[in-house]
């Protein structure tokens, strides 16, 4: 997730963080700040500012105590809509009744899927503003969380 924001004093603030291994950076004026530690950096001047949060609670940034905004928290329709593919997986993939209607993979490989599926949709979800983008992301997400747990359990009954 990348974010830029103007902060007066101190030019434009640029901040990134990787949603798989939550590494943040920050740059000032398109340049990188060092690092003191996980979450802080030094500016420019020497300052020294520090992030907290990331990308799902919202990323503050922090000089002399000043806060500065620079994602907002996930709403709860996010996760909702993000929890759909695993929950669907774990509860429809292991009720026997239910996946002789319809299989699909439940147990850890419905929870890999649906795993992978859940973090996707809620990193595809925080880089729109708009609502109506997050609801299609959400469902489609689920969409393919179920034609792939679908395809696994298709093959495995086929190889029986």
């Amino acid at each position: 997730m990348k974010v830029t924001i103007n902060v007066p004093e101190y030019g434009l603030i640029g901040f990134e963080e990787s949603a798989w291994t939550g590494r943040k950076t920050l740059l000032q004026n398109g340049k990188e700040c060092a690092k003191l530690g996980k979450n802080k950096f030094v500016l420019e001047n020497g300052e020294t500012a520090e992030v907290t949060g990331n990308f799902l609670r919202g990323a503050a940034l922090y000089i002399h105590g000043k806060q500065h905004q620079l994602t907002p928290a996930a709403k709860w329709y996010e996760y909702m809509l993000a929890a759909l593919p695993l929950l669907f997986n774990l509860i429809w993939g292991n009720v026997v009744a239910l996946v002789e209607i319809f299989p699909v993979v439940g147990g850890a490989i419905g929870g890999a899927i649906g795993g992978v599926c859940l973090v996707l949709s809620l990193v595809l979800m925080r880089k729109t503003s708009k609502w109506w983008a997050k609801i299609l992301i959400g469902l489609a997400a689920f969409a393919v969380s179920v034609l792939i747990s679908y395809g696994v359990a298709f093959l495995f009954l086929s190889a029986l």
